[in-house]
């Protein structure tokens, strides 16, 4: 195993998860005009940014967005810099929980491959967000490859 699992991996045995798959992605139909690429690396399917609220979203997709918002959020406020975060969404792990860090409930565990894309470059990075019982972000995290 190498370094770069090991929190996650550490992670998923302290928390008993189980893993839930994604939903399928609609393919398009031959008709339809190909979407505009969305930015970082080429393929995958982004969570809209208005899914963290929106009730008739997947669960899974709205805590993707509610991650996704709150860690470009946070990066934003500490380098300005960063334009945006590309998820591989097809490549996540979704994983339901029932356990508790300190007196807090962690319900949910989002883990996979996120891009930051900055002003001239974007770089792959390891990405992990926890969500508590109502689908609120209580932690994200990002570390290099």
């Amino acid at each position: 195993m190498t370094k770069n699992y090991v929190l996650p991996a550490l992670l998923l045995a302290a928390l008993g998860l189980a893993v839930l798959p994604l939903p399928a992605v609609a393919q398009p139909s031959p008709n339809d005009s190909p979407p505009a690429a969305p930015p970082g690396p080429a393929g995958g399917t982004q969570p809209e940014a208005g899914a963290a609220a929106a009730p008739d979203v997947d669960p899974d997709m709205q805590r993707i967005a509610a991650c996704k918002a709150q860690a470009l959020a946070r990066l934003k406020q500490r380098s300005p810099s960063v334009e945006d975060i590309y998820i591989d969404v097809d490549g996540l792990t979704v994983a339901t929980a029932d356990a508790k860090l300190g007196d807090t409930a962690v319900k949910g565990v989002i883990m996979g491959e996120a891009y930051i894309q900055r002003d001239k470059s974007d770089s792959a990075n390891r990405f992990l967000c926890l969500t508590g019982e109502k689908g609120e972000v209580l932690f994200t995290f990002f570390t290099e490859r």
